[in-house]
């Protein structure tokens, strides 16, 4: 007979593999494949086999837990009633939205229900805050961006101002003044051009600033359907070419801009088969053009060429490793590997695009 003490002993053996970051990392494996996938380690994959993989699941970051050494696992605590003083709600990810990657590595994500900017620093296995004290004190941040010298910018939603962090993570400068930010939404940072592109959801329009100086440069667009319009606008990103990606969220369309704010492509339209949109959110761009889109509606992120076409889709609703409920930000740093605010699930999720496959 099984005694409570081999129980025991079982469900801590059992903590031991679902505590195990390198077995979660593993990932979900299709239905039909899990059995021999699993046991050869296979990594979850889009395409599926047999077909050449583009795109790689890697890892989820959840809080301070994924890189605290735990005296305790969840079936221990519950088991023994043992806290685990690194499951703090203020350390977890409850509501990520804007992400961006700086030099150093360091993952940046806004959190607008923990109201707390988290930076994620893979290397050092640390998590550390930005903008928690003092002038600059973030209360709803939304977009985060980076420039060259490590300076972290932040969208605050409440505040309706944009502060700028020097990597000390001082106040060095901040943009907003004098109500020209109504409602600050999505961010994204210009390294070549210094500049901070900032996504106003209730003006319909786009700020770019200095990230220099702080000083507002110029205003894009308006309310309107037509190119170079925009209708809610909610995320941004810039190429290494210094081209804007701006998700026209209510238009259901992308549209890309080049550094002096002239329309280089619109695509997009409304819909619920792929390739079309319905909620788009974050959006990113690799080393080889693919554009990267984020749908809330559908659960998912697409990767588009350059032209618009679909070439795959990735994910789908589920809370398991490659799945999303209601996806936000996402962001493509330069080594292409592929970053989701999987905000419906506390997370972010991490991808790799496969270089060297197949070209369209």
């Amino acid at each position: 007979m099984t005694t409570w003490m081999q129980m025991v002993a079982a469900a801590l053996a059992l903590a031991v593999v679902l505590e195990n970051p390198a077995v979660r990392a593993q990932g979900k494996v299709p239905k039909g494949q899990r059995g021999a996938a699993a046991s050869a380690g296979r990594p979850l994959a889009w395409p599926p086999p047999p077909d050449e993989p583009r795109i790689r699941y890697l890892t989820s970051y959840h809080g301070v837990g994924d890189f605290t050494v735990k005296k305790t696992g969840r079936w221990k605590t519950l088991l023994l009633g043992q806290e685990d003083a690194a499951e703090r709600p203020s350390d977890v990810l409850v509501k990520p939205y804007g992400i961006a990657v700086a030099g150093d590595g360091r993952i940046l994500v806004s959190d607008t229900a923990a109201r707390r900017v988290f930076a994620f620093n893979p290397d050092a296995k640390t998590v550390t805050f930005i903008g928690e004290t003092g002038p600059g004190k973030v209360t709803k941040p939304i977009g985060v961006g980076v420039d060259g010298e490590g300076k972290v910018f932040v969208a605050d939603g409440t505040l309706n101002r944009v502060f700028g962090y020097a990597p000390d993570g001082t106040l060095a400068l901040a943009m907003g003044h004098d109500g020209e930010l109504k409602a600050p939404s999505g961010l994204a940072v210009d390294r070549i051009n210094k500049r901070v592109y900032v996504a106003d959801v209730a003006m319909h329009h786009i700020l770019v600033y200095s990230s220099v100086d702080g000083a507002l440069l110029n205003t894009l667009g308006q309310r309107g359907s037509e190119a170079g319009s925009f209708n809610f606008p909610t995320n941004l990103f810039v190429d290494n070419a210094g081209r804007l990606y701006v998700t026209d969220t209510m238009n259901f369309r992308v549209q890309i801009f080049d550094a002096d704010g002239r329309v280089l492509k619109v695509f997009g339209t409304q819909g619920d088969t792929g390739g079309s949109l319905n909620r788009p959110k974050g959006v990113g761009v690799d080393s080889e053009g693919h554009i990267y889109v984020a749908d809330s509606s559908f659960n998912n992120f697409q990767v588009f060429d350059r032209e618009g076409r679909l070439l795959l889709f990735v994910g789908s609703a589920g809370r398991e490793p490659g799945e999303f409920y209601l996806p936000a930000g996402l962001y493509v740093d330069a080594l292409d590997r592929i970053y989701v605010a999987d905000q419906g699930n506390s997370r972010v999720q991490v991808f790799q695009y496969v270089r060297g496959a197949s070209r369209e």
